[in-house]
């Protein structure tokens, strides 16, 4: 059985190392990287770039005996894969390409987004001697990453500017208010409902005709799907917003070959490793089980702890109705980094 993975993230990485000791199994992976990358703990390259080392893990250390192909996908199709030199047929595919961290404003010069270690490790001698950081985007990213500023650069000035009424606005009031508070006592200036509109040189305009001076800019301010490699697939695959529209067995809706997992599935969920994670054993578990022609088994979206991070040492995991706060959830991710990465090296 031929099968091919688009997309080496969380997803799609634990699917192929699942099956590629199968020996009836012929698997090709195609990412435009030539390893995994833990995103979640990205932000950490910032301020000690040799840290990417540590949330990598090759292809090759995992998948040995597999083809792993390091090209962009140019297309896909109903019957195979395409990059710039090669096609790839499939009698499975599983699409797991994440999606997409675009900046909306017109001009994006002297910023970043926290999507790339090795774009992150580039970026990091000018963060290291930013006098003045805006971080655009309250959410889970940028809570985050105003907490790796807070507690790593005290003497940085830290302003974050997010859209929604309050920090982390998918989660309690309590949580809100739990990260402005631990922000705001190591001088992190939290400015919300506002947005910004406009950039120029150093200068970041919100929506309220506020000005903010920052050497760097930070853009954690939403994702957007945007499939646009597909072609020849029926249009009521994709959602409003441009995700894949999925059975209950993550199969793309009228192509029982296509499994979609990680952040591109139109599930209504939150769209987090350990969702990605639960994908993957799905889609490992129904590949298997089609090339038996056995029953396939469903998906069902469930809650997850989410662990929101507050520098090294600090941080919340949520699991309504529960809330934890402080040293402990802190190192809980810490854990979870390690044990996420030793998955795949061991």
């Amino acid at each position: 059985m031929r099968v091919v993975v688009v997309g080496g993230g969380f997803c799609g990485s634990l699917v192929a190392k699942r099956l590629h000791s199968y020996r009836d199994i012929d698997l090709t992976v195609i990412d435009s990287k030539p390893y995994f990358e833990y995103y979640p703990s990205l932000a950490k390259v910032l301020f000690q770039p040799s840290h990417l080392e540590k949330l990598t893990v090759p292809f090759h250390k995992f998948l040995e005996g597999s083809r792993v192909v390091t090209a962009p996908v140019v297309s896909v199709t109903p019957d195979c894969v395409r990059t710039a030199d090669e096609s790839f047929s499939f009698d499975a595919l599983v699409l797991s390409p994440g999606i997409q961290y675009p900046i909306f404003l017109k001009n994006t010069e002297g910023m970043v987004t926290i999507r790339s270690g090795a774009e992150l490790a580039a970026f990091s001698p000018r963060v290291l001697k930013a006098k003045n950081v805006v971080i655009i985007g309250g959410g889970l990213i940028g809570t985050e990453l105003a907490g790796e500023f807070a507690t790593r650069m005290p003497d940085t000035k830290v302003t974050v500017v997010h859209a929604m009424p309050r920090l982390l606005e998918r989660n309690s009031p309590l949580i809100s208010e739990y990260a402005r508070k631990f922000l705001e006592r190591r001088g992190v200036t939290v400015i919300c409902g506002e947005k910004v509109v406009d950039h120029s040189g150093q200068t970041y305009t919100t929506d309220a005709k506020r000005v903010i001076i920052a050497d760097v800019g930070f853009w954690c301010a939403g994702i957007k799907a945007d499939p646009a490699f597909m072609e020849g697939f029926s249009p009521s695959v994709f959602t409003a917003h441009r995700y894949l529209v999925v059975n209950q067995y993550l199969q793309l809706q009228g192509y029982p070959n296509v499994f979609v997992g990680g952040d591109l599935t139109g599930v209504e969920e939150e769209k987090n490793a350990a969702h990605a994670n639960s994908h993957a054993a799905v889609i490992t578990a129904n590949i298997l089980r089609m090339a038996r022609r056995r029953t396939l088994v469903s998906y069902r979206p469930r809650p997850e702890p989410v662990d929101i991070s507050l520098g090294s040492w600090d941080g919340i995991v949520t699991f309504p109705p529960f809330v934890l706060v402080g040293f402990i959830p802190g190192i809980m991710k810490q854990v979870v980094e390690a044990v996420a990465l030793a998955r795949l090296r061991y």
